[in-house]
């Protein structure tokens, strides 16, 4: 993107835009798992999926058709650490059972109730 091109992209005060070296990575994952969280009620009750063999697109659209109409969806791909440990990267959203605490979480959180299945 050219600099030309980011100024008329609307920008959240805290994002950081940095032109790279797409030559710079050593790696690329083709079969991801994303993890959907469906948060339902008032109460939040919480039910959790692993979904393979889908793009993330596919993942949002399916997640977006399963939910209730009092449901939020959060997605984010799972992945292991150097230890083997799993751990998650939140791609749409946040764990709906925590709360906000910095501004990003703020933005997560609003981005996952803007998502919800009616809108």
């Amino acid at each position: 993107m050219h600099a030309a091109n980011a100024s008329a992209i609307p920008i959240m005060l805290s994002m950081n835009i940095e032109e790279v070296d797409e030559r710079d990575s050593t790696w690329e994952q083709h079969d991801s798992i994303f993890r959907v969280y469906f948060a339902q009620g008032i109460d939040r009750a919480i039910t959790t999926v692993d979904v393979s063999g889908a793009t993330f697109s596919e993942v949002r659209r399916w997640a977006k058709e399963e939910a209730s109409d009092d449901t939020i969806v959060a997605i984010a791909l799972v992945s292991l650490d150097a230890r083997g440990l799993k751990g998650l990267t939140w791609l749409l959203g946040m764990d709906p059972n925590d709360q906000p605490v910095a501004d990003i979480e703020f933005r997560m959180l609003a981005e996952m109730i803007d998502e919800g299945p009616s809108r």
